[in-house]
């Protein structure tokens, strides 16, 4: 499957997000990572040699994270919860999307 151009842009509840590609990304511990939202810039950097379909799905896990922070729920959930729903949003977004 030809999967689209991942968009520079989203509108959210927030204000615009700018998304941004990285040839390294890493955890505040070190760890390396496919993608990250960083709620003070609004910015999701996203790994750039990751494959197009793993983009979208982080593209969609993050824009999770970013919905979570917009609407204050991020505050009542553990980081694992967290988690958790970005994953099951990430999953139900791709099927839509792509089928």
């Amino acid at each position: 499957m030809k999967y689209p151009p991942i968009p520079k842009t989203v509108e959210a509840a927030g204000g615009v997000i700018v998304v941004t590609f990285k040839p390294v990304l890493k955890h505040g511990d070190g760890s390396d990572c496919w993608g990250m939202w960083d709620p003070s810039l609004r910015t999701i950097e996203l790994l750039s040699a990751a494959p197009k379909r793993h983009q979208w799905r982080v593209l969609y896990h993050e824009l999770t994270h970013a919905a979570l922070d917009d609407s204050g729920l991020s505050q009542g959930m553990t980081d694992a919860m967290q988690e958790s729903f970005c994953e099951a949003m990430a999953t139900a977004r791709m099927r839509e999307r792509f089928g």
